[in-house]
């Protein structure tokens, strides 16, 4: 809740400054300011808008990734994800979420595109179609993070397991340490580090983060 009503205030204060920006760019002969300045024509640069939301959601949203780094990077979704996803933060894992979560997830985001498309001459946020949207959402259930049913975890009461539960359970779901296998987890691990101080949360230590690799690993697939 507390990370929805960031976004919109963040999405309020984008507006309220666009307006400001307009106004500021009409000159003595009531013409809009373009070459040079962050209006084209009347419309915000993409690359401004983006900037602009990644530094006011910078404790909100974890790092991104790039299109090579999806699953399936070649497929309808994954393109579909690149395309509309990526316009006002870094580009989404799948693995983010789970299966069951994405389809409420992704109707939340694809509704604050529909609200921002219908600014065109502001925002330049471009909304999929009901069919894109129904492959976008397939696309992220189908790679979905694999989460650990509730009193699954295994070894539950071992150090490993009492900080993987402490420390990956902030952000998301547990993830099913069989999901990766024992030589992909040490890196998935160091990204998770580095989204904790993105978002604000409690870093690990270099001892805890060896202590839930050497867990995860133990049980990896």
């Amino acid at each position: 809740m507390k990370r929805n009503t960031l976004l919109w205030v963040s999405l309020c204060f984008i507006g309220i400054g666009l307006i400001g920006i307009a106004a500021t760019g009409i000159g003595n002969q009531g013409r809009v300011w373009r070459m040079g300045g962050p209006m084209m024509g009347g419309m915000m640069d993409q690359r401004l808008m983006n900037e602009m939301m990644r530094k006011m959601m910078g404790g909100i949203l974890p790092a991104g990734v790039t299109l090579q780094d999806l699953p399936d990077p070649a497929s309808p979704g994954a393109k579909l994800l690149s395309t509309y996803c990526a316009q006002c933060h870094n580009l989404p894992s799948p693995r983010m979420h789970t299966e069951e979560d994405w389809p409420r997830i992704a109707e939340r985001m694809l509704a604050r595109d529909r609200m921002m498309a219908s600014m065109p001459g502001m925002m330049q946020v471009r909304s999929p179609t009901a069919e894109e949207g129904e492959v976008l959402v397939d696309y992220l259930k189908a790679h979905a993070m694999k989460g650990l049913p509730p009193g699954l975890v295994p070894e539950p009461d071992s150090p490993g397991a009492v900080l993987f539960q402490q420390t990956c359970g902030q952000c998301h779901t547990l993830p099913d340490p069989r999901q990766h296998t024992a030589p992909e987890w040490p890196g998935i691990v160091e990204r998770m580090q580095s989204n904790m101080q993105v978002m604000g949360k409690r870093v690990i230590t270099e001892r805890e983060k060896v202590e839930i690799t050497g867990y995860l690993s133990k049980h990896a697939g």
